[in-house]
């Protein structure tokens, strides 16, 4: 039942669950394993229950496999946030009735060409595009995995982890050539969303 939870039972199923493995230890003994278990539930209520979630959070990093020098400014960085004006206020606001609201006020293109007299230096041009987009959708939790179904039935599993939520992005990153329009920089991407 414990695997199943939700955010609405999610500290009775965890309670319930500590208290069969604090039986288990008490009539069977530990195998090693069993209080591991139970010091990972902790009080089953640090931030893995709904509260942990609910509430504002604002996009906070984009973590690319490589640093990239988004801006030419001669420093790379794993954030590509940290080299773009984009992106500055999207957030997702978490509601106790298992309601959620992302909003995105803008995206990017990005355009590279290959410095003359190289073959893997890049000079990138990063156009942002001012656009609100409202999505509603609807979220529940399974422990850590918080679970975003938007309007149109998709789900997508983000971690929670302290005051940080994350997704993984495949090839969530990529650059046109300018010089033929084909797709050739590409990374995958981790989104980092941070409560406020």
């Amino acid at each position: 039942a414990f695997a199943q939870a939700t955010s609405s039972n999610y500290t009775q199923l965890c309670n319930a669950y500590r208290d069969t493995l604090l039986d288990l230890i008490e009539y069977c003994g530990d195998d090693g394993g069993t209080q591991s278990v139970l010091n990972d539930l902790g009080d089953c209520t640090n931030g893995q229950t709904e509260e942990g979630i609910i509430g504002t959070w604002l996009l906070t990093a984009w973590i690319g496999q490589e640093p990239i020098d988004l801006n030419n400014d001669g420093v790379e960085s794993e954030n590509f946030l940290d080299e773009m004006d984009c992106y500055t206020n999207e957030t997702i606001v978490f509601s106790s009735d298992g309601t959620a609201v992302a909003t995105s006020n803008s995206y990017a293109e990005f355009e590279y060409i290959i410095e003359v007299g190289t073959t893997n230096s890049f000079e990138y041009t990063v156009t942002c595009i001012q656009e609100t987009e409202i999505s509603n959708g609807s979220w529940t939790q399974n422990g850590n995995v918080i679970t975003i179904t938007d309007d149109l039935g998709d789900d997508t599993d983000w971690t929670l982890s302290g005051n940080q939520l994350s997704i993984f992005v495949p090839s969530g990153f990529f650059a046109f050539n300018s010089d033929d329009f084909e797709v050739t920089t590409i990374q995958d991407l981790t989104f980092i969303y941070t409560k406020q």
